[in-house]
């Protein structure tokens, strides 16, 4: 497979889903956000299960990672104690 059909195919499967282009759309036009699933799937008023699925073949694209709020929280008390 030559690198410009690898580069369609890519393309192909990013806008293969409606769902997945408005998850995208939301997600770049109100970058950088931390959301979980449910939440998105409410601003974008579409079913938290089926917006769970387009963020796992997007992670799998490697196109948005997968972040644990709980590190989130540590790392913010942690520069909010060394601010002080």
């Amino acid at each position: 497979m030559s690198k410009s059909s690898s580069r369609y195919s890519t393309l192909e499967n990013l806008f293969s889903s409606k769902l997945r282009v408005r998850v995208l759309k939301f997600l770049f036009r109100n970058y950088p956000i931390n959301i979980g699933a449910k939440e998105l799937a409410r601003r974008i008023q579409e079913s938290p299960q089926v917006v769970k699925q387009e963020i796992k073949d997007l992670q799998r694209m490697g196109l948005i990672k997968k972040h644990n709020c709980h590190e989130n929280k540590e790392e913010n008390q942690k520069s909010r104690k060394s601010s002080a």
